[in-house]
């Protein structure tokens, strides 16, 4: 008992990071990745494998860009592709575990049964990524709440994977227009030519009047 509640301790934080869903999710990701690249060497049955691995890459790419479309063109694609799963399972199945000997070679039965523990393991994985998405869904919800506006892909929130955090209004100093702000500024930039060119000149004339008055 103490074990039990011990562990779900342990096990509610976890749920509630959302960094750490985040990450989990995107390892979930390359487990799926690596699922499929194995079962696509499966002589017969493999398309619904690289459907997947498809969708997988997709979502890595959903991922790096950011991108609320995406997002949620992800969580459709994935919806479907659980249904996939499914229909190939009660289609195929069956038909792979009990495939003979007599008409097929070794190698051939190895790679279609070694297809179809891949599946296994995508789809297993798969369902427990759509929960994995549905709680971090659920963790960026509350991030909504911001009346600051948005850009036009923005949406709602930053992205179907990063909650969104409030845009900060950039606070011009003295500091920022001399170390970064006065950069992109080109009449700084002339300023600044104009001012070593009048020391320099200047300092051109002083040295002359100085050798001038060098007695000879």
């Amino acid at each position: 008992m103490m074990l039990c509640s011990s562990l779900r301790d342990r096990i509610q934080p976890w749920l509630r990071d959302y960094n750490q869903l985040q990450s989990f999710a995107i390892l979930l990701l390359y487990i799926q990745i690596g699922c499929a690249l194995i079962g696509s060497l499966g002589a017969l049955y493999n398309g619904v494998l690289l459907i997947n691995l498809a969708i997988a890459l997709f979502a890595l790419v959903a991922i790096e860009s950011s991108s609320q479309s995406l997002g949620r063109t992800y969580a459709v694609l994935l919806f479907f592709a659980i249904l996939l799963d499914i229909s190939w399972f009660i289609l195929f199945s069956r038909e792979i575990w009990s495939i003979s000997s007599a008409d097929y070679g070794a190698f051939f039965i190895f790679s279609v049964k070694l297809a179809l523990a891949m599946q296994i393991v995508g789809f297993t994985v798969r369902l427990l990524s759509s929960l994995l998405w549905i709680q971090i869904y659920r963790l960026g919800v509350p991030y909504v709440d911001s009346a600051v506006p948005r850009e036009a892909d923005f949406d709602l929130r930053t992205s179907f994977l990063n909650p969104a955090t409030p845009a900060v209004v950039r606070q011009c100093s003295d500091s920022d227009e001399i170390l970064g702000g006065s950069i992109y500024d080109p009449a700084y930039y002339s300023s600044l030519f104009d001012s070593q060119d009048s020391r320099c000149s200047y300092g051109v004339f002083y040295s002359s009047l100085s050798f001038n008055r060098i007695p000879i």
